[in-house]
């Protein structure tokens, strides 16, 4: 069986006697080159166990391995669109809750002016109505004497 043929869905066992993670390389001579490791690093305690799911470099066309890449489908590339998609989104965001923290200032200083407009209201009709009791007391009084 050739490399390029290599079935992922069969997972390796390393000699830890763990199931091997699908990891991905990410140095400068094998970038996105794709292999089973053991799950713990030799420093601590793992075997350090691996195995190349991906054809070497190497062995790849240059043409594909460019054509791989264009349009996105270099997963930095597709990465970072999505990084800067979430932070154009996150600045969306931070707009709409300086816009919403706006409008809430403007509506809590015009709830504060009709509460005082309905507690001005409530004190001139409280006036009005002693003024109408002491006038209904002052008549009661002289009718009475």
């Amino acid at each position: 069986m050739s490399q390029s043929s290599v079935n992922i869905e069969e997972v390796d066992v390393c000699k830890c006697g763990y199931y091997c993670r699908l990891k991905t390389s990410r140095t400068p001579l094998n970038p996105g080159r794709r292999f089973f490791g053991c799950k713990a690093s030799k420093e601590n305690g793992g075997c350090g166990y691996f195995r190349w799911i991906d054809p070497s470099l190497e062995k790849v066309d240059e043409s594909s391995l460019m054509n791989r890449f264009i349009d996105g489908h270099n997963p930095i590339d597709r990465l970072k669109r999505k990084v800067k998609e979430l932070e154009e989104e996150r600045d969306s965001l931070k707009f709409q809750l300086n816009e919403n923290d706006e409008k809430m200032m403007v509506l809590n200083k015009k709830l504060k002016e009709v509460k005082l407009q309905r507690d001005w209201e409530n004190v001139k009709f409280n006036r009005v109505v002693i003024v109408f009791l002491c006038l209904l007391t002052i008549k009661w009084f002289f009718n009475i004497v």
